[in-house]
């Protein structure tokens, strides 16, 4: 592939939120280079260059800054195994590319202004980094950029890095943030740098360059050279890599003797712009430093870093890798340990060694607020949710709460294409029957686009598809049961017309064994019960039909379901718009049961007929004068409940929301209700500038309270049920919020 379309691939990449941040700590990358070296060793030619895009006299130089590099580059052909590059331009990269052999391939990253546009180099050039690599060196690498959290309205700084799964290395390339005054952003800049590498790529050799705009003593880089290296007080190194520029070369140590008998550091690298400013090309311990020159270039105010290396390279066989694309089922929640850590765990005991890829890494978990607009917007997904036990394992995967088939679709092209997959396990398809969004058959025909979709990406992939389980019965979509079941009945038949020779596709059937009242916290998510049933579907596919792994054996005995503990506070604060309550984050929960009361009244508690799906809520509807008192419960699921929060209370005052408008008039229709009332009046009634309408349908058991917003002063309701009662009342929302609703009169649907 060359230059554009891999372009294309990063900004989607980064779009999608690839960055991966599990909290809990790996084994140092080091630990992993002796087993490494002894399946094989491999010598190539390294490099470094800031190519001073963004500078404002070298960023202009045009085209003969890329001839220039070309030639450079061409010189050491077929040895060069990959040049890191800093403040790169795309047309330069490009033109460099179409220069180079075709077993050269350019990857390049667009790096974001403070305001979120690309940045451009100095003549109008999207500008970045780019690692430029030897295609057999970095084999199908997949490429992720690494946010390392610039400062807000800040250029964006990051870690471009390529993984080949197939080799067992990982090439990054990192731009760190410049200036004396960022020093403390710089430090953090590094230290996420050696977290990301620690964690993300702990088994894998890794190779580190880049502009770090900081010296081999600083506290930045102390981050990254090998603690053997030493250092000043407070700035002892204690990283995991050896410097290939050091004038130690291939010793990691404190000191060495100059001619004159001095003490001279071994952290101090070559300087390549100016005097008192480095690049860097960070190395494995076991990594062998042959030579290490710096080049000027009249081009760019940093010199050129070239290396000869004989670093630890994994040859062999290309491993097989699993993309597991699904929703709630595959990604977990926080506290779960996931199908795929079962599924994982099977293959490693059973000694198959394959490597699971995709964009995410950890489960979901509650978020601290839910948007001021909620339920019409929600919070973000989470991705960095943690596992059971803090548990660490290969759980890259592309699976997100609440994902659709009718979704992921047309995102199964540039995964994987992206990622190359062996295998493709998709657990799909309760969200599009559950929310409507497809019936049977339009799920059927998503799933043979999605198979289509996954094919173009790697025409050889392998195509693992399970049916919908079952969920208890849910009082508002009674014929649920009966779509899952038809869509089951047609799935297998529809994959079986749908297998070929080259990409075989399978049915897993994991809907037929799996109990949603003993194997699920709510009658669908898996407790472990659930989570090893899943697995065990989908290992015996793979040993079954691919000999992959063997056949499954659930563990004896049983792992108690986590039950989420009591929040150890809960904090109500005075607002405009009534009382805001927060409350500590409960580990696993799955939501709160919200209660309050108005002790004024002499009220008993009630809990919200919802439970809340965040770590905080806005009590409105309140009297001012009134003391309301609030707790909430922590729950996983049905039957896993905490005990009470401490209470917290408050007493309204100061309140600014305005009262329901008057003269609200319903007027029911075939399958409608149009509502229609008069300007708000009364305080605060200036500012008003949305009316919230709220209607229920009393007819229907266990139905929920529905919601339209509209800036004028009438709305029609419409998808009702005709015969059923349904209660309509208005709020009017001004600059404070959500007042007091009005009306609250039942009318039947024509």
């Amino acid at each position: 592939m060359r230059l554009r379309p891999l372009i294309v691939a990063l900004l989607l990449a980064a779009a999608g939120g690839v960055v991966a941040t599990p909290t809990a700590t790996a084994a140092p990358a080091a630990a992993s280079q002796a087993s490494a070296l002894a399946a094989g060793t491999q010598t190539l030619i390294a490099g470094q260059f800031n190519m001073a895009g963004g500078h404002p006299e070298h960023g202009f130089k045009g085209d003969v800054v890329a001839d220039a590099l070309a030639q450079d580059i061409n010189r050491r052909v077929p040895q060069l195994g990959f040049l890191t590059i800093n403040e790169g331009c795309l047309d330069w990269l490009e033109r460099i590319e179409a220069q180079l052999p075709d077993t050269y391939t350019v990857r390049f990253d667009p790096i974001r202004s403070g305001s979120g546009q690309v940045a451009n180099c100095k003549h109008e050039s999207p500008f970045g980094n780019a690692i430029i690599y030897n295609t057999s060196v970095l084999v199908n690498p997949q490429p992720v950029a690494h946010d390392l959290g610039a400062l807000e309205g800040s250029e964006k700084r990051e870690m471009l890095c390529l993984r080949s799964v197939a080799r067992m290395l990982v090439v990054c390339t990192a731009h760190l943030v410049a200036s004396g005054e960022n020093v403390e952003q710089r430090r953090r800049e590094a230290a996420e740098v050696k977290r990301v590498l620690a964690t993300d790529y702990s088994s894998y050799t890794v190779l580190l360059g880049g502009d770090l705009n900081d010296d081999p003593l600083s506290q930045a880089t102390s981050n990254l050279y090998h603690s053997g290296y030493g250092g000043i007080p407070t700035q002892e190194a204690h990283g995991a890599f050896k410097e290939a520029f050091s004038p130690c070369r291939n010793e990691i140590k404190v000191n060495y003797l100059g001619s004159g008998g001095e003490q001279n550091w071994c952290r101090s690298g070559l300087a390549t712009h100016g005097i008192n400013k480095y690049d860097y090309l960070f190395v494995p311990p076991a990594a062998m430093v042959h030579s290490a020159t710096v080049v000027s270039s009249p081009h760019s105010d940093h010199k050129q870093m070239w290396a000869e290396l004989t670093i630890p390279s994994s040859i062999g066989p290309l491993l097989d890798s699993i993309m597991v694309v699904g929703d709630s089922i595959s990604q977990g929640l926080e506290g779960d340990y996931t199908w795929r850590y079962r599924l994982a765990q099977h293959l490693k005991s059973a000694g198959r060694d394959v490597t699971f890829v995709g964009p995410y890494r950890g489960t979901t978990r509650l978020p601290n607020s839910q948007p001021a607009n909620y339920p019409e917007e929600s919070a973000p997904p989470y991705f960095n949710g943690v596992y059971r036990d803090g548990l660490t394992f290969d759980s890259d995967h592309f699976a997100q709460w609440g994902r659709q088939a009718h979704q992921a679709k047309d995102d199964m092209y540039s995964r994987v294409s992206q990622y190359q997959p062996t295998y493709l396990l998709v657990e799909l398809g309760f969200n599009d029957l559950g929310w409507g969004v497809s019936d049977p058959d339009g799920l059927i025909a998503d799933m043979r686009t999605l198979i289509a979709n996954a094919r173009a990406g790697r025409p050889s992939i392998r195509i693992l598809v399970a049916n919908v389980p079952q969920r208890t019965p849910l009082d508002v979509q009674p014929d649920l049961g009966t779509k899952i079941s038809a869509y089951n009945a047609k799935l297998g038949p529809a994959l079986q017309a749908l297998n070929t020779t080259a990409s075989p596709v399978r049915l897993v059937d994991f809907a037929t064994g799996y109990n949603p009242y003993t194997d699920a916290y709510d009658g669908l998510h898996p407790n472990p019960q659930g989570e090893h049933k899943i697995a065990n579907a989908f290992a015996n596919v793979l040993w079954n039909q691919f000999q992959v792994g063997a056949t499954y054996s659930t563990p004896s005995g049983t792992i108690p379901p986590l039950v989420p503990a009591a929040p150890g506070w809960m904090r109500a604060e005075l607002t405009a718009a009534g009382i805001d309550l927060e409350w500590q984050h409960s580990f696993g929960a799955g939501g709160y049961w919200f209660y309050q009361r108005d002790a004024t009244a002499g009220e008993a508690f009630k809990a919200l007929p919802l439970q809340i799906p965040a770590d905080s809520w806005g009590a409105r509807w309140v009297i001012p004068g009134h003391t309301y008192e609030f707790y909430v419960v922590a729950t996983r699921g049905d039957g896993q409940v905490s005990g009470p929060s401490p209470i917290a209370s408050a007493t309204v005052a100061n309140q600014q929301t305005a009262a329901g408008p008057p003269n609200i008039v319903a007027t029911p229709g075939p399958g409608y209700i149009d509502v229609r009332w008069d300007a708000a009046t009364g305080p605060y009634s200036e500012t008003v500038h949305t009316y919230v309408v709220y209607y229920l349908d009393n007819s229907e058991p266990g139905a929920i309270v529905s919601t339209k917003s509209t800036t004028g002063r009438s709305i029609r309701l419409s998808g009702l049920v005709s015969g059923h009662s349904y209660t309509v009342a208005v709020c009017s929302v001004n600059a404070a919020g959500e007042g007091l609703p009005a009306g609250g009169q039942s009318v039947t649907v024509g």
